[in-house]
Formats: C-alpha cells, sequence, structure tokens
C-alpha cells in the first residue's frame, strides 16, 4: 500500500473505549492493576509501543524476507503496523474466548481498518497452533506465556511451526524475580500461587487473577524445553536487555514500568547498582525472561 493510498488513523478513541470495557469487565481494571484504565488501553493501543516490539523481533537477525507468526498477538496491532509500516510478512494467532474477546475484537477492528484480511490474525490459542509443521522463520511472542493453559505445548506447537533455523523470540514475566507486572507490585521471588493469594490479597487487589498466571520461572521454561533439547539451542535469556536497562535507565514506562524506572533510580542513587547486578546475575532475577532461542537444521 503506498502513502497516497494508506487510510489515515484508527478511531483509536472507539477501540479504547472496547478495551476498556474488557478490562472493567474481568475485573482487571480496578482489582489487579490500579493504574487508570484510559492509560493501560492508551499503553495497549500504542504504536511506538508496537515498534518497539518490532525492534524486539530484530534481535534475532533481518527480518527482510522473514516469514513471522505471533503468538497471542492480542489487539493486532504489531500484526497490522508490522506490515504497514515495516513491511514485514507477519502473522498472528489470538483466541477470541470470553476473557479475550475483547481484545480480539480490536484486532478485527485494525486490520478491516488497514484493510488487511481477517485470516492474518487467527482465531486460536498457542496449544492448537493451526499452522503446519516448518511454516515461520521466526516465532514472537510477548507476555502471553504466564497467560496461557498449558506453556508446555505452546512452546511445543511453536517449535513445531518453526523452520529449521528459525528462531523462538518469548518474552515472559520472571516470576523468580522481584516485580509482578500485571498488578504492579513488588514480589518475592517464587512464590507458590498460594502465597501469591495470600500477598497480594493483603494489598488490597483480587487474589483470584493469580489462578489466570503461570508464574514462569527459569527453571520451568528449562524442564518445559526438555523434551526438546536436543532440537534447540538456546542464545540467550535476556540477561544482557536486563543490565542495559538497569545501568542506563532507558527503558520506556508502559504500565507499571513507571514503578519500575523510580526503583531503578534509587538503586542508582544509594550507589547499589552493581551490588544489585551481581546479585541479579547469580539469582535469575532478571525481568522479563527474553527467551531466544534457534531450532536446529
Amino acid at each position: 500500500m503506498s502513502a497516497a493510498q494508506a487510510p489515515g488513523e484508527p478511531d483509536w478513541d472507539a477501540l479504547g473505549q472496547i478495551l476498556a470495557q474488557g478490562y472493567i469487565a474481568t475485573g482487571f481494571a480496578g482489582g489487579v492493576t490500579r493504574i487508570p484504565v484510559e492509560t493501560v488501553v492508551a499503553d495497549m493501543l500504542s504504536p511506538s509501543r508496537a515498534d518497539e516490539q518490532i525492534a524486539e523481533m530484530r534481535r534475532t537477525g533481518d527480518l527482510a524476507g522473514k516469514r513471522i507468526l505471533e503468538v497471542g498477538s492480542g489487539t493486532g496491532l504489531v500484526v497490522a503496523r508490522g506490515r504497514v509500516a515495516h513491511g514485514l510478512d507477519i502473522w498472528g494467532i489470538e483466541p477470541s474466548s470470553a476473557e479475550y474477546s475483547s481484545i480480539f475484537a480490536v484486532s478485527r477492528a485494525l486490520l478491516a481498518h488497514y484493510g488487511l484480511p481477517d485470516e492474518l490474525i487467527l482465531d486460536a490459542a498457542g496449544e492448537e497452533n493451526p499452522y503446519p509443521d516448518a511454516s515461520f522463520d521466526l516465532v514472537y511472542s510477548s507476555n502471553v506465556l504466564e497467560h496461557v493453559r498449558d506453556p508446555q505445548a505452546v512452546l511445543s506447537e511453536s517449535l513445531r511451526v518453526l523452520k529449521p533455523g528459525g528462531h523462538l523470540l518469548f518474552v515472559v514475566p520472571n516470576y523468580g524475580s522481584w516485580w509482578e507486572g500485571h498488578y504492579g507490585l513488588p514480589w518475592l521471588p517464587h512464590m507458590t500461587p498460594g502465597m501469591a493469594k495470600l500477598y497480594v490479597r493483603a494489598l488490597g487487589r483480587d487474589p483470584a487473577y493469580i489462578d489466570t498466571l503461570n508464574l514462569v520461572s527459569h527453571r520451568k521454561i528449562e524442564a518445559w524445553l526438555r523434551p526438546h533439547r536436543d532440537e534447540i539451542e538456546i542464545l540467550g535469556w535476556g540477561w544482557d536487555v536486563f543490565e542495559r536497562r538497569l545501568r542506563t535507565l532507558e527503558f520506556s514506562e508502559w504500565a507499571s514500568l513507571r514503578s519500575v524506572k523510580r526503583i531503578a533510580r534509587l538503586i542508582h542513587r544509594v550507589g547499589a547498582l552493581d551490588l544489585v547486578l551481581w546479585a541479579a546475575r547469580h539469582l535469575r532475577w532478571e525481568t522479563p525472561i527474553v527467551l531466544h532461542l534457534r531450532k536446529r537444521n
């Protein structure tokens, strides 16, 4: 689509209302996060945020000519913007079940606005990936694995549809670390779900949301990947991203990351940066986990 043919901006207000209604109906707004729902919606519909995610994908190499799948494509903004603004051959899957119905509706509206076919984002869950074996050069996912029904199945299916030599890049909160982004709260590493529910309840938040989360950690991902150890090469866990962000304080302040940046600035002010980084490296506190692996030929 040429610049002369490109449509104008989507009706962000209308799309934001759809998302806001979903967050309020599910109790996420107010019961889980205390960030105003308008801010949550603005972050979810930010083209700049989508561009940052596409920049993350470029960690795996040149994307020109590569076929990309986003598992859990959410509002569809990464897929739509990836195609319209970045010229990428990118596809997505996102379930339309009740919990995600408003998000899926927004993805359909965005595709329609840009004149893109519905089939670019299929109504599907990561556990039942509808694509054939070896369909994609890159499988990407951001803040999804903690929400799925069966994380091991999602990883296995993602590897199945990945071409030999292709890359998988999954960004996942680290529940072996000190921050929980959905609630926007400091976290005790490796809490059990029962402990986590007591903790968030004591802080006036809805503990039921814990039941929707997989409390992902390095060791859990390693266990989920163990059946595939002979077919993959793990290239990184995101330590370089974490260290660079903490040292430079150069990271965006989407959602609860505003609070994270305040904590990071305090670590700098009290002169504890090197100590924190030493402990984080040895105890695997980096957050998020940025799992980057290659499927062997």
